[in-house]
């Protein structure tokens, strides 16, 4: 009787041992190579990250051009008072008030190469463009410390 049990299940393994590989594996999944899990996930990693800074550059952009169309503002606003102003503070003024035009449409240009740049080159021309507008900004209060 063990005899049999013995003979029956070498009987069975031989049968298990002779199939082939794919025949034993066909009901489970292929696992991916460590090498293909590697190279997935770093594709999605940098996937991941160019959204991201996609993003980024997005946010960034819509906040500059915050910045400048309330800075056009407050220069339209200073030339309301440059009108009526005297004539010496009026010609002064002016000039001041070319000079804050010149630096917003420089940094409204620097803006425009920021949208139309690479994800990985803009980070450079982010850092240009805030200078730009550190630079408006600044001439903006020193023009307004100086009025009348």
């Amino acid at each position: 009787m063990i005899a049999g049990r013995i003979l029956l299940f070498l009987c069975l393994m031989g049968a298990v041992l002779a199939l082939p590989p794919q025949a034993i594996a066909a009901g489970d999944q292929a696992q991916p190579t460590t090498t293909e899990k590697m190279i997935r996930d770093t594709k999605e990693a940098v996937e991941s990250t160019k959204q991201y800074t996609v993003q980024q550059k997005d946010s960034f952009q819509k906040t500059i051009q915050a910045e400048l169309t309330e800075m056009q503002a407050k220069i339209t606003e200073l030339q309301k008072k440059t009108n009526a102003a005297s004539v010496e503070a009026r010609k002064e003024m002016q000039k001041a008030l070319q000079d804050l035009e010149r630096k917003k449409e420089e940094a409204r240009k620097q803006l425009d190469e920021v949208s139309h740049s690479t994800s990985s080159a803009w980070s450079t021309l982010k850092d240009n463009v805030n200078a730009a507008v550190a630079d408006l900004k600044k001439s903006y209060k020193e023009t307004v410390s100086k009025l009348p």
